[in-house]
């Protein structure tokens, strides 16, 4: 039996839909009667390239900044100052002064020495306290999900809600 001319044309023609059907569902070529936004939904091709897409623009996230924040808390408090040790000389003299008028004999020696002891105790606090300083803790919740505390002897002007950065371990508004 012989095939004509027509019947093998019918034949490959009919090879061709079915081969061109097939790539079309399975995604090697692309739909002409849908549109791009179809195409990458529906197309097993292109559903890995938009994974891969999707993969990339997870990778492209902007850089955390690691000294960025924004002020959580800010707390005041005074801590004594440095003593020079001029307190402590001027106390021990004035309390070897009062010391020396008490008793008579051994006991005036040693009520000189505990006024001179005594007296330089409290003369190194006195000068801690009058040269005590303001001081601020400040607690950042920082940009990469950490909390940080700062202690400074300023504020810089910055209040609870302020973006901020530390630079060279100071504030400064973002």
């Amino acid at each position: 039996m012989a095939l004509s001319t027509l019947q093998i044309a019918a034949i490959a023609s009919a090879a061709i839909a079915v081969g061109g059907v097939t790539a079309v569902k399975t995604g090697v070529v692309p739909n002409p009667f849908q549109t791009a936004s179809q195409t990458e939904s529906t197309s097993p091709a292109a559903a890995g390239k938009t994974t891969a897409t999707k993969a990339k623009v997870a990778k492209a996230k902007p850089a955390v900044c690691h000294e960025c924040g924004t002020v959580a808390a800010i707390e005041s408090f005074t801590e004594k100052g440095q003593a020079s040790g001029g307190g402590a000389v001027a106390g021990g003299v004035v309390g070897a002064i009062i010391g020396h008028q008490i008793g008579g004999g051994r006991g005036k020696d040693l009520a000189t020495v505990a006024g001179a002891v005594g007296g330089a105790i409290a003369g190194n606090e006195i000068e801690k306290n009058v040269k005590k300083v303001t001081r601020y803790r400040i607690t950042l919740n920082m940009d990469d999900g950490t909390q940080q505390t700062l202690t400074l002897d300023a504020a810089n002007g910055v209040n609870v809600g302020d973006k901020v950065k530390i630079e060279n371990g100071t504030l400064v508004r973002n």
